[in-house]
């Protein structure tokens, strides 16, 4: 057996008396309300709305249609004073005996007015729906089709007015109330609620979190730094963004496997051993100074920086013993014409770094068994 799940009211329903708690206990879940008739608002519409969302139950409305001059216009406005929305149904009710027999006509003069402003539905009885209008019409236009049919259950239908007259009421209310069953659950299905981005900054301190840089705004994936007080995006739709502290983070992890030239021009190396020959330390990366050329920055308690030697003429397959020039001029087997060349041996194993003084681009190669391999350009990492 059909059990019905909407019920449709008006003023013949008295709100103050109506048990809305039971209709809903009873399996009822939305609630047909009669708006307005003619060029009048219905007189109890506004209370039944009023007690549908105390009790937690979905309204829609209906209009009693006399096909009057401005009939249309006057319900949907009515209608949207009353708070119906876009997302509920307004169901033209054409059931009056002094209406036309144009329905199909006056039906689209009142949808028409309605326009976008919410969903648009028919209620009428099973005889008249076959003989004014074009059922595969109005489902393809998306017409709600609320069919009443008493001892019956009617071939086309969204919405099936089961029972008016003699139905009975609902817990302390003893009055009639029409009973119907809506097949599709469109009357009290749940409207999917559009997510609206919040604009409020998301701190985090998981790496890996999503939320919006502090400083520039952008979102992405991100980290804090100082305990979710500031959150700094660090991947994004636009690249990767990397940071000092980024940079911090991660050196004392790749230092190690770097290593450093471990004290081979002086007392003092840049790893804090003690070097040889009463000469300073140096590190690997060079510095760019006041006169425009790459110098190693030497490693000593007062910091002074030095120039090894010069050299403007020669071969580099010659130097095999620990030491630092600039190269100056015509030096064969030398990556560029000016730079910084290093050399480092042991045994007679021999290892040069060049520098080029122009670019800053690195290169090394290394004597094997009295055999030079080819310069390779390399990337070199600073001290710190």
């Amino acid at each position: 057996m059909t059990m019905a799940n909407v019920i449709d009211i008006s003023e013949y329903q008295d709100p103050a008396k109506f048990d809305y708690q039971a209709a809903k206990s009873n399996g009822i879940k939305a609630v047909i309300i009669r708006l307005s008739v003619g060029n009048r608002r219905d007189n109890h519409a506004a209370e039944h709305i009023a007690n549908c969302k105390k009790y937690g139950l979905k309204w829609h409305g209906y209009h009693y249609w006399y096909n009057l001059i401005g009939e249309a216009a006057f319900a949907i406005s009515d209608a949207q004073s009353l708070g119906l929305t876009s997302s509920q149904y307004f169901f033209l009710d054409m059931e009056d005996k002094t209406l036309s027999s144009d329905w199909s006509a006056q039906f689209e003069s009142f949808r028409s007015a309605v326009g976008s402003k919410c969903k648009v539905g028919l209620y009428c009885s099973d005889s008249p729906y076959k003989s004014h209008f074009d059922n595969a019409k109005m489902v393809a236009e998306g017409v709600y089709r609320w069919i009443a049919a008493y001892s019956y259950e009617p071939a086309n239908y969204d919405t099936w007015q089961m029972s008016g007259e003699g139905s009975g009421g609902f817990g302390s209310y003893t009055g009639d109330v029409d009973r119907d069953y809506d097949k599709t659950g469109n009357l009290f299905k749940e409207e999917a609620q559009p997510i609206t981005p919040s604009t409020t900054p998301l701190y985090r301190q998981i790496i890996g979190e999503a939320g919006y840089d502090t400083n520039s705004g952008i979102y992405g994936l991100g980290r804090s730094y100082d305990n979710g007080k500031t959150f700094h995006v660090m991947d994004t739709v636009y690249g990767r963004i990397y940071r000092q502290q980024d940079g911090d983070s991660i050196w004392p992890f790749l230092q190690p496997k770097v290593g450093t030239i471990k004290g081979e021009k002086g007392d003092k190396g840049a790893d804090g051993t003690n070097g040889k020959d009463g000469k300073d330390g140096q590190t690997w990366q060079p510095y760019i100074a006041d006169d425009g050329y790459w110098h190693i920055k030497m490693i000593s308690d007062t910091a002074t920086q030095s120039i090894v030697g010069v050299l403007t003429s020669g071969d580099a397959d010659i130097l095999t013993v620990n030491d630092s020039y600039r190269v100056n001029g015509t030096i064969s087997n030398v990556p560029t014409a000016e730079g910084l060349l290093t050399v480092r041996t042991s045994g007679t194993e021999v290892w040069q770094t060049y520098i080029d003084s122009a670019t800053a681009d690195c290169y090394t190669r290394t004597r094997h068994n009295g055999t030079w391999s080819k310069w390779r350009w390399t990337t070199q990492w600073p001290n710190s």
